[in-house]
């Protein structure tokens, strides 16, 4: 019986004809709440998406191996096409991405912690944590059952 990530990664591949292993979608369903903190105020500060850039380039480099500096250049773009269109698509992806998230995340400290730490992470990125990134951050650790 398939997983709540591996449903909610073949109905994203339909949709997306994405060229991602599990492993790495896996990745981006961590950072989904990251992204969500960074647009809760509506806007995606330039510090903000520098972020998801960085974090796309990390990705490929973690995720490249095999790969010579064009492959891995072609993996960032991948991801932070896949940063972007779920940045412009929340409402349609919410829902579902936190769900599985949430299954996924039972019992396992160290990707809670990692997803807690994250939306941290980018909620400082521009001008310190504002109160609707903290109250973001709130409710998705309570959604997540996140310790904060």
């Amino acid at each position: 019986m398939k997983s709540q990530v591996e449903i909610l990664f073949d109905e994203y591949r339909k949709i997306r004809k994405i060229d991602l292993n599990i492993d790495q979608f896996s990745y981006i369903l961590n950072l989904y709440p990251s992204l969500l903190v960074c647009m809760c105020d509506g806007v995606l500060d330039k510090e903000e998406w520098d972020g998801v850039l960085n974090l796309a380039n990390g990705l490929a480099e973690e995720y490249g191996d095999g790969l010579d500096q064009d492959g891995k250049d072609k993996l960032a773009q991948l991801f932070r096409t896949e940063f972007r269109y779920l940045l412009e698509n929340i409402e349609r992806w919410k829902k579902k991405f936190l769900n599985a998230l949430k299954n996924k995340l039972e019992g396992n400290k160290d990707d809670k912690e990692f997803v807690l730490e994250s939306m941290y992470l980018f909620a400082n990125a521009a001008d310190g944590i504002s109160d609707i990134e903290q109250q973001t951050i709130d409710e998705l650790s309570d959604r997540l059952a996140l310790s904060h």
